[in-house]
């Protein structure tokens, strides 16, 4: 007598999910931001030759940083500008579409003697 086994298939209904289980928090990235930022910038002079390549360091090492919190659905843009202190104002213009439901930034602005700094990251939703 030979027996058939019948193998079960469960199937399942198809979950959307549109909210993000971990969302930007600009409070704690604005903590990284200070943290890395005065660490970084502490004793650095304006050089012409330093300055680009350090705002690209700079901008990756914070984007690493906020990474690593570990934001669900974040797509992380980080932005920074470094000039030199002269007695100026510095305006900071930035635009993009956005979902004020899901989208937020954190900034975080740094001065010494010689140099000011302005950083920017956005959290920006993916989907």
């Amino acid at each position: 007598m030979e027996r058939k086994f019948s193998k079960q298939v469960r199937t399942y209904q198809p979950t959307y999910q549109l909210k993000a289980r971990k969302r930007f928090d600009p409070d704690k990235v604005e903590k990284v931001l200070k943290r890395i930022v005065d660490d970084e910038l502490a004793e650095i002079e304006y050089s012409e030759k330093v300055i680009p390549e350090l705002c690209l360091n700079l901008a990756e090492t914070i984007r690493n940083a906020v990474k690593e919190l570990n934001y669900d659905r974040c797509r992380i843009i980080t932005c920074v500008s470094i000039g030199q202190r002269r007695q100026q104002s510095f305006v900071l213009f930035h635009t993009f579409l956005w979902d004020h439901e899901r989208d937020s930034f954190a900034s975080y602005n740094y001065e010494n003697p010689h140099i000011f700094a302005s950083v920017v990251v956005y959290g920006i939703y993916l989907d």
